[in-house]
């Protein structure tokens, strides 16, 4: 794994500099997939290119969803056994969670505030280019900086880090290519520049690599067994707090009801009198 983590690293450091020096090539790069005659970007539009964009956004989840239902049980009924280990499950859903759900589409796409190439100037848009190091673009939400399905299609790292024995690089190497067809196909729809794919692949897969390590590479790594036990106790501490709002809820309802019934006593029968 210390190939990747290399890689990974050399790749987002080499992309940073070269494109805050040039930061025009973004633009070059889009313009390869931009048609000036129709102005548009065809393959957008192409039934080829959709399909396989759906693909790429459903595949991960099939890998993801027993993760996170695994868990979700395991926290409803914390006496019952996984379905799946637990620390694969940990794994798969909490760099889902955190990777492509928190940082990128949470944080980074609302507050970067890049716009997509389809709405800068050079491209048919209305908005002004912003290099990938300035958070001071004009786009309100949901922004190019980092890409999205870039980082769903990277997180594919995830489950190839659990391929065991020598298909693991193997494994791992499909799902860098994954990822980067993935963010390929955006950067040809006008999506996302070069640096969105680029930079929310660097961070998907270091985030991969540490959780990794934290769970299974680190001396002291826990075992399946005392992850799932972990899960456990979490599970009932959450059942104790819902009981013990459930048990504020109630006793709220009451003093409301209390206080209802008070002002309905005390008002309820001088209006009476005084017809």
């Amino acid at each position: 794994m210390r190939w990747l983590a290399f890689f990974t690293l050399v790749v987002g450091a080499a992309v940073a500099i070269l494109f805050t020096v040039f930061p025009a090539w973004d633009l070059a790069i889009t313009a390869w997939f931009w048609d000036a005659g129709s102005r548009s970007f065809q393959l957008a539009a192409a039934p080829w290119g959709k399909t396989l964009r759906q693909a790429g956004n459903i595949l991960p989840w099939v890998f993801a969803a027993p993760a996170f239902i695994a868990l979700a049980l395991k926290l409803l009924f914390p006496g019952r056994r996984m379905l799946m280990p637990a620390r694969p499950a940990l794994l798969l859903a909490l760099s889902m969670a955190i990777g492509p759900g928190l940082m990128v589409n949470g944080i980074l796409k609302e507050k970067w505030g890049r716009p997509r190439p389809v709405h800068v100037e050079e491209f048919g848009g209305q908005k002004a280019f912003s290099p990938w190091f300035s958070t001071a673009g004009t786009c309100p939400g949901n922004c190019s900086f980092v890409s999205g399905e870039g980082a769903l299609g990277f997180w594919m790292v995830a489950p190839a880090s659990l391929v065991p024995g020598p298909l693991r690089p193997v494994a791992l190497g499909a799902a860098v290519a994954f990822g980067a067809a993935a963010g390929g196909l955006r950067i040809a729809f006008g999506g996302h520049f070069f640096t969105d794919v680029v930079f929310s692949g660097v961070l998907v897969i270091l985030l991969i690599l540490l959780l990794r390590w934290g769970l299974f590479d680190r001396r002291g790594a826990p075992s399946d067994a005392a992850a799932e036990a972990a899960v456990a106790r979490t599970g009932r501490a959450l059942h104790r707090l819902v009981a013990l709002g459930a048990r504020y809820i109630a006793r709220g309802a009451r003093l409301v009801g209390r206080w209802i019934a008070a002002l309905i006593a005390r008002y309820l029968p001088r209006r009476g009198a005084g017809l």
